[in-house]
């Protein structure tokens, strides 16, 4: 009988979809035709195993596909079957929501939790990617983007809000919306030099160890990649680089973005990146250093402009243990090795490969 390219995708869609593991694992390397969750709670998009079966997740699923036409569906499958690596379109659906037993769900959640999350919980918990069409849209909005790799997770606070933040801890991490931007003076997105030409909003350094590879890399679009290598990709390949050091671990990198609260990183590699930055660290009469670490798929906002301005007005000291010149507008990020108290290197010129933003802020 014949079948259409269409139903052909959908098909192969549905198979390339993440199985959780017997043992509560993220299921991220094993695929099957049944889908166990074993989420539960009264959240609106917690799906208890006992009302969820594979074949109603597959009827769902199927029916939200079967909505999409055939150009729409080749983006999501390369997406899906790249796993980030190429660059993909936005997938856009109808603002609707699903019902899956007997629960609410949006469709990017449901492809979330198909594709790269099984244990994800509620579409909170998603932020969407700056080059994203849903970024900072708006809930009347009355389409939604479901492509699964233009979204991330938020990373959460590890612990209270400061008293200089003015949001609560609710609402710290979530993008302001497109309309009403308060975006902190000098550093709007978008901004313009003199001569016509956008100047850049940041400068990024490599290094492996104490030793610099290459030179300054200027970032003038919103969003900047950093990677090792890509089937696709523009931005900073680190694995052009006359490196001796760079490891594979760096993988599809991190994405670096200025948004109207800050700056975010989005960690698109399979390892975990480890973060330090002025804003990051708790306002004391004697600081530590606060390196955070962010795992794969997450997000988060690692330098704050209204924070930064707060520690600039206060003439704060510099954190204890910070190795080299004190730069208040500087950001530093190493792939899969962490550095500080709480590990074996201490200083980050010690990890074997990490790259400095130098954010064009108040210079």
């Amino acid at each position: 009988m014949f079948r259409s390219k269409r139903s052909g995708l959908v098909r192969r869609l549905w198979r390339s979809r993440l199985v959780p593991d017997r043992d509560g694992g993220d299921g991220r390397s094993k695929r099957s035709d049944e889908f166990r969750d074993g989420s539960c709670g009264s959240n609106p998009e917690k799906i208890p195993k006992t009302e969820l079966g594979p074949q109603e997740l597959k009827n769902v699923t199927y029916a939200l596909l079967k909505r999409l036409k055939e150009k729409p569906l080749d983006a999501l499958l390369e997406a899906v079957e790249s796993k980030g690596g190429m660059p993909s379109d936005c997938v856009l659906v109808p603002q609707t929501e699903l019902r899956l037993g007997g629960h609410s769900a949006s469709p990017p959640f449901l492809l979330c939790k198909l594709y790269r999350w099984t244990d994800l919980h509620h579409s909170t918990q998603l932020k969407a990617l700056c080059h994203c069409q849903s970024f900072g849209a708006l809930d009347s909005s009355e389409t939604v983007c479901c492509n699964p790799y233009h979204y991330s997770l938020l990373c959460g606070p590890e612990s209270p809000p400061p008293p200089y933040s003015r949001l609560s801890p609710s609402d710290e991490h979530k993008p302001l919306g497109k309309s009403g931007r308060n975006s902190h003076p000098g550093t709007s997105v978008g901004s313009s030099s003199s001569c016509g030409r956008r100047s850049h909003w940041c400068s990024v350094a490599y290094w492996e160890q104490r030793t610099r590879v290459g030179r300054l890399y200027p970032a003038h679009e919103p969003s900047l990649s950093i990677f090792y290598d890509l089937p696709q990709g523009t931005g900073l390949c680190l694995g052009q680089l006359n490196a001796v050091r760079t490891r594979s671990k760096i993988g599809y990198g991190i994405v670096l973005s200025q948004e109207p609260d800050g700056v975010w990183i989005y960690n698109r590699s399979q390892h975990p990146v480890f973060v330090h930055s002025p804003t990051l660290d708790l306002p004391s009469s004697v600081r530590g250093l606060t390196v955070r670490r962010v795992m794969p798929g997450y997000s988060l906002k690692v330098f704050d402009y209204d924070k930064s301005s707060w520690i600039l007005q206060q003439g704060m000291e510099p954190p204890v243990g910070l190795e080299g010149p004190y730069d208040p507008h500087s950001v530093r990020i190493s792939f899969a090795k962490g550095w500080g108290p709480c590990y074996s290197r201490q200083f980050i010129t010690s990890c074997p490969c990490w790259v400095e933003v130098l954010l064009n802020t108040h210079r």
